[in-house]
């Protein structure tokens, strides 16, 4: 081993074990539970998934699309963008989604509010979730999910859009659901 290989292998070990490597904290100071330590961790390594199917019931049919969820607001584009099959989706499922997250899928391309849209509020941690239709109105522990009626959404996604806190505007130009 030559000396520059040996000062970096004495470097990283001592940074590794040294004064600095005590129990992380929160910013209460109160030292981080191993769960809590181990969730910071796997949001990096396994971030937050949602996928889209094209049965009622997730994993029923044909997975017509995925996206890496990263905690900021995006817009999943349709196949125009290089993303899901348009005017497939019935169902999405979401894997290791944060409490606090809100996804909203429209039959409009541009994601208005003139004809049907849903949006789904998830309501605590969620490792794997499914929600089985976008045309069922749903308010319990895990998600809520309501749904604006023009002429049906399921099959007729062409967007979708999540983020972190509430979306600006809500109107429904048909029936709540």
């Amino acid at each position: 081993m030559n000396r520059r290989t040996g000062l970096l292998c004495l470097t990283l070990f001592a940074t590794a074990c040294g004064p600095e490597s005590e129990i992380a904290a929160n910013e209460t100071g109160k030292a981080l539970s191993t769960s809590e330590q181990k969730t910071d961790v796997s949001a990096l390594v396994d971030p937050p998934i949602i996928t889209f199917w094209s049965g009622t019931g997730c994993p029923d049919g044909t997975q017509v699309g995925w996206y890496t969820y990263n905690n900021a607001a995006m817009i999943m584009p349709n196949s125009s963008g290089s993303g899901w099959v348009n005017d497939e989706a019935k169902s999405l499922m979401v894997f290791r989604m944060p409490a606090g997250t809100i996804i909203r899928v429209y039959d409009s391309p541009s994601g208005a509010h003139n004809d049907d849209w849903a949006e789904i509020v998830i309501k605590e941690y969620a490792p794997q979730l499914c929600v089985s239709s976008f045309e069922d109105p749903v308010n319990n522990a895990a998600y809520s999910l309501r749904w604006c009626r023009h002429n049906g959404l399921n099959g007729k996604v062409s967007q979708a859009r999540m983020q972190p806190y509430a979306f600006n505007g809500s109107t429904c130009n048909g029936t709540w659901y």
